[in-house]
């Protein structure tokens, strides 16, 4: 088995205190930080009890975050890439992404708005998706802006640190796979870790060259139903 795994560590930061929903609350909300990040496997002994066959269609598991969007996520992607990737290819994995999510329920969770030149992991009233450079380890982060139990704005940077495929290469981070299970952070899904939940989207860990996580699982549909209805 493989002697490292990627993993989704999610940090919370509260600078701001707690104030009722108004027009000032909103442009001052709290933010959580999920980091997709390498980690070495010590004491990560489970690693080895994964299962060999897929059951994402008859595995149940889900885990909801404490808040949702009520209404449309509009969201745009700046396709600026140093991989030589075309910006119809960018946008056709990204909005893939989102739509594996949107036509399992019928709120609309996200809508394209087209794209911009804005990047990720600013407060601005944009919701976008954008590559740029974070810290080593980190293959992804998303960020959420939140007041209560309500998603004001959500973020995605993809990280330069990192290479990119949108084909599932070897040893290179597939798009599609990680847009598909940060998109279910947006929806309002947490991470999950038990090695019996490997084959679901939301599983907390990938790998390089991954594309199963392109698909939705049983859990990761009911954990999506469970926020907005059938």
């Amino acid at each position: 088995m493989r002697s490292s795994a990627l993993v989704l560590i999610a940090l919370i930061l509260l600078p701001i205190a707690i104030a009722p929903l108004s027009v000032s609350a909103i442009s001052s909300p709290h933010l959580m930080v999920i980091e997709w990040s390498v980690e070495k496997s010590y004491g990560r002994v489970t690693l080895y009890q994964i299962p060999t066959e897929d059951d994402s269609m008859s595995n149940s598991d889900y885990k909801l975050l404490p808040f949702r969007w009520y209404t449309t996520a509009n969201y745009w992607i700046n396709p600026s890439n140093k991989y030589g990737f075309s910006e119809s290819d960018v946008v056709a994995a990204i909005t893939v992404s989102a739509g594996t999510w949107d036509k399992e329920t019928n709120f609309e969770v996200f809508s394209y708005q087209g794209t911009t030149k804005r990047s990720a992991g600013s407060y601005d009233g944009y919701n976008v998706i954008s590559w740029g450079y974070y810290r080593a380890g980190v293959i992804a982060v998303t960020y959420i802006w939140y007041i209560g139990n309500s998603i004001i704005e959500t973020d995605t940077r993809l990280n330069t640190y990192y290479k990119w495929s949108l084909n599932g290469e070897a040893r290179k981070m597939d798009v599609q796979n990680i847009m598909t299970h940060e998109f279910g952070h947006w929806c309002g899904l947490d991470d999950l870790y038990d090695d019996k939940d490997y084959w679901l989207t939301m599983y907390g860990y990938a790998s390089y060259g991954e594309t199963y996580k392109r698909t939705l699982g049983f859990g990761d549909i009911l954990g999506l139903k469970a926020v907005y209805g059938e």
